[in-house]
């Protein structure tokens, strides 16, 4: 089982994990999505996120992660990069200028996944 959130960062991931979830602006599927990672068997790399929750401007939360979205008032997109990831590699949001488009740039001054990555 993973470290949990709270007890600190995790290792570096021997591969590159993602998922991709509708919320359907919904708070309670944005928790639950991320209360079902504590059960992982490895904590998730990215987790992209369709329509989430927004409430006056802000979206959500979750310890162990840092969240990237567009500068909108409701943004239709959003990213929550894993802390642990974060340590090892440099994500830079793209933003095109839209609510519902969002690119990371993902970088590392040595090689990801055993393979030159920029």
């Amino acid at each position: 089982m993973p470290p949990s959130l709270a007890q600190g960062l995790a290792p570096a991931p021997a591969f590159l994990s993602i998922i991709q979830h509708n919320c359907l602006a919904s708070w309670n599927v944005f928790l639950s999505l991320f209360e079902s990672f504590k059960e992982a068997s490895t904590y998730l790399s990215i987790v992209l996120l369709q329509d989430p929750p927004v409430n006056k401007a802000h979206l959500p939360s979750f310890n162990g992660f840092k969240s990237f979205f567009p500068l909108v008032r409701n943004p239709r997109v959003a990213a929550y990069v894993h802390m642990s990831f974060l340590s090892n590699y440099t994500v830079l949001p793209r933003f095109k200028g839209v609510d519902d488009v969002l690119a990371l740039d993902i970088s590392s001054n040595e090689s990801l996944f055993g393979t030159a990555f920029h």
